[in-house]
């Protein structure tokens, strides 16, 4: 089974379709539990998502969003692997995936609370980008972080 997992982890064409996945489940999710367009437009943070709404431009949006994650993943893996910082690149995208998830549940549970716990797991995620930068930088002044 570990075997299985870490082959997974290497994988640098299906991790990428993590994260575009779950901005589909994220909107859709949206879309099931907001009940309506108005309610969308009214409470949605994302200024993109609203503008897509107001122009009839779900699809486009959903399919772009999908692609750029699919894509900004996909470079990120190739220029991570076989570096010391694979596998936090890695659990990095899988924590943005997690977030677009229970952000689009926030439209069943609809309290505060559970709103600014994705913030918070958000934040979490941008802390370890930057720690993960920072780290590279010191470590390899050089921009040399490949082991081989």
């Amino acid at each position: 089974m570990w075997k299985t997992l870490n082959n997974l982890r290497n994988n640098q064409v299906i991790i990428p379709l993590i994260p575009a996945l779950a901005v589909l489940v994220d909107y859709g999710l949206t879309f099931l539990f907001a009940g309506s367009k108005a309610m969308i437009l009214q409470w949605e943070s994302s200024p993109l998502l609203k503008f897509a709404t107001m122009n009839d431009l779900i699809f486009v949006y959903i399919t772009g969003i999908m692609l750029f994650y699919y894509c900004m993943a996909y470079i990120v893996l190739k220029l991570l692997y076989r570096s010391s910082v694979y596998g936090i690149g890695v659990a990095l995208i899988l924590i943005i995936s997690i977030t677009h998830v229970l952000g689009g549940l926030s439209w069943y549970f609809r309290s505060a609370l559970y709103s600014n716990t994705i913030y918070g797991v958000s934040l979490i995620s941008i802390i370890i980008a930057i720690a993960l930068f920072g780290y590279v930088a010191i470590r390899h002044p050089d921009g040399s972080i490949h082991t081989s």
